[in-house]
């Protein structure tokens, strides 16, 4: 009987680590953006970081996405005023510049968690994404500054 009872559990261990390792992986994306996330921004105000922007860019439709999450310190699940934006540049490579073509904007609405998502194709385009936080009195920015994740 004891034998019996250990080969079942035995079984049930080798199918529990089957199920962990051979599971598909999660879709990628979050926040209502699909893709694979590409980089992240932070919005701060001095040297406390009120938020994080993370960009998504989705191969199967040629879309960026971004997404402006605040913090703790940013007011996380307070009413509070945020905005997130993305523009496609002029721009096919890198620069410190971003001549703007077309953009994608949220905010200065009270969310409590999130502003976003806001997507833009840029096939063959630079893109450039800002954020802003107000909390507190004070207001916090992010940027990544010019044109950039080019393609």
């Amino acid at each position: 009987m004891l034998r019996k009872a250990t080969a079942i559990l035995g079984s049930l261990g080798m199918a529990a680590a089957f199920l962990v390792i051979g599971a598909p992986a999660a879709s990628a994306g979050g926040y209502g953006c699909a893709g694979g996330q590409i980089a992240t921004y932070p919005v701060k105000y001095g040297s406390t970081t009120y938020g994080n922007i993370y960009v998504y860019y989705d191969a199967s439709t040629g879309k960026n996405c971004a997404v402006n999450v605040a913090t703790t310190a940013g007011g996380y699940g307070k009413d509070k005023y945020m905005q997130v934006e993305i523009t496609r540049c002029s721009e096919t490579s890198p620069s410190s510049t971003c001549h703007v073509e077309d953009e994608d904007y949220e905010g200065y609405y009270p969310f409590k968690y999130y502003a976003g998502p806001v997507e833009i194709y840029a096939s063959n385009k630079c893109i450039n994404v800002s954020g802003e936080i107000k909390y507190n009195g004070n207001t916090a920015t992010g940027t990544n500054y010019g044109a950039d994740h080019c393609g």
